[in-house]
């Protein structure tokens, strides 16, 4: 039955092509064992009838939906971790801040270790003070901390250093002011890990730390 199926869907899509285009065509009959016979006519109309087996058109063949797990693989491989948000925006990373004070090396001649030290002592509070906010737990998690961004900047003095303290406080910003003892001395802020769009704004009067130590 499905033979017979398969030969009357030739007849007709000959027949058919044969009245459209005037030009008799060459069809292709099936092969042994086979539910199925196409005409080879280009354009011919289809006809489908019940029982007989159609294979969809190219330009109807889509792809599957990708699966979490496909997409999942396709970031990774492009370099992006889904699950992690620092990772996954580039464009707007999870950023902390640091900003030492200029004069501490240009006029106090503190030494470079010294300098540094203040820096490591800010922003390691800063994280650790801060450590069950999300942003911290994704800046820190094992697959980002080798990716860690920061932004090291300087103000000329203490009191500009206060100011901006008092500014960040203001705005909501987490940070840490820096002081070291026993000289009692606010050296260095850093605030907690965050977006970057979210802080930038408020450091565009600070200049990138390039002049803290004067070498004479």
């Amino acid at each position: 039955m499905r033979a017979a199926a398969a030969g009357l869907v030739t007849d007709v899509l000959v027949s058919a092509a044969a009245r459209g285009s005037g030009v008799v065509p060459r069809a292709t009959p099936a092969a042994p064992g086979s539910t199925r016979a196409r005409a080879v006519v280009p354009g011919a109309p289809l006809l489908v009838l019940p029982g007989v087996a159609r294979r969809a058109p190219l330009h109807d063949r889509r792809p599957a939906p990708r699966t979490r797990r496909a997409m999942s693989a396709a970031a990774a491989s492009a370099g992006e971790n889904p699950e992690n948000p620092s990772a996954a925006s580039p464009t707007n990373p999870i950023v902390q801040y640091v900003v030492l004070r200029k004069d501490l090396g240009a006029s106090l001649g503190w030494p470079l270790g010294s300098i540094c030290a203040q820096a490591a002592h800010a922003a390691v509070a800063a994280v650790w003070e801060h450590r069950d906010h999300p942003d911290v737990e994704a800046y820190c998690a094992p697959d980002a901390i080798d990716g860690m961004h920061k932004v090291v900047l300087e103000v000329k003095g203490e009191t500009q250093l206060v100011n901006l303290a008092a500014k960040l406080a203001d705005a909501g910003v987490a940070h840490k002011l820096w002081t070291e003892q026993p000289e009692n001395v606010p050296t260095c802020l850093a605030t907690r890990p965050c977006r970057k769009d979210e802080v930038q704004a408020l450091f565009k009067k600070c200049n990138l730390a390039k002049g803290l130590v004067s070498y004479t």
